[in-house]
């Protein structure tokens, strides 16, 4: 019987790092951020509805509309009300893709979901693991400041519309934090035997 890992962590923890290490020695992975990006790039529904109600997050060249991701990405982190209205948009639609990757992985011992509202969005309830990335204050903010189109305040405002690890671990009892301090090798070698774990433990049958 497949056991579903789900994979999250606050921006900058690593938690892709730990995805693609669980990828590469060949357990699939559902990727949501991935799925987002599709959404945005490819659903014309969506997208029209983003522009209807934030026309200037839209370019539009030859008739055809593109979301500029950082500008809306910036709109919905200014405003609690903008981004449940955007989850409201994408997330069914993600939802529904990840639901879809279970079932056509059902015949697998183990699967991850990557998911980085994994706890915000109560798709924890689904999963019988759970791996968390884990990372210090200065090497999380070193991390997100080196990527472009990043600053110190949307830093912040992502941050807050985020759980802690704290939150997590406790609304997630069968839950692990995997520290990336310390480079890719010392925390694949976690990643393995956490996974030895998962792999010979009994399937849960009551999740929370």
């Amino acid at each position: 019987m497949t056991k579903i890992i789900g994979i999250t962590g606050s921006i900058g923890m690593g938690k892709s790092t730990i995805s693609s290490m669980l990828l590469k020695i060949g357990i699939p992975v559902f990727d949501s951020d991935a799925e987002v990006g599709a959404v945005l790039n490819n659903n014309i529904k969506i997208i029209n509805q983003i522009y209807k109600r934030w026309p200037r997050a839209i370019v539009i060249n030859k008739d055809k509309k593109t979301v500029n991701k950082k500008l809306l990405g910036d709109i919905i982190f200014k405003t609690a009300k903008d981004k449940l209205f955007l989850e409201s948009l994408i997330h069914p639609l993600v939802q529904k893709q990840r639901d879809l990757f279970i079932k056509l992985n059902k015949n697998k011992k183990l699967i991850d979901l990557d998911i980085p509202l994994l706890f915000e969005t109560k798709a924890y309830k689904i999963c019988d693991y759970v791996l968390i990335a884990d990372a210090s204050n200065s090497i999380q903010r070193n991390r997100v400041l080196k990527r472009s189109n990043m600053t110190k305040q949307k830093f912040q405002l992502i941050k807050k519309n985020q759980f802690s690890n704290k939150e997590r671990k406790k609304l997630s009892p069968k839950s692990y934090l995997i520290t990336t301090n310390y480079g890719k090798l010392f925390t694949f070698m976690l990643v393995l035997k956490i996974l030895l774990k998962i792999y010979f433990a009994k399937k849960v049958e009551n999740k929370t």
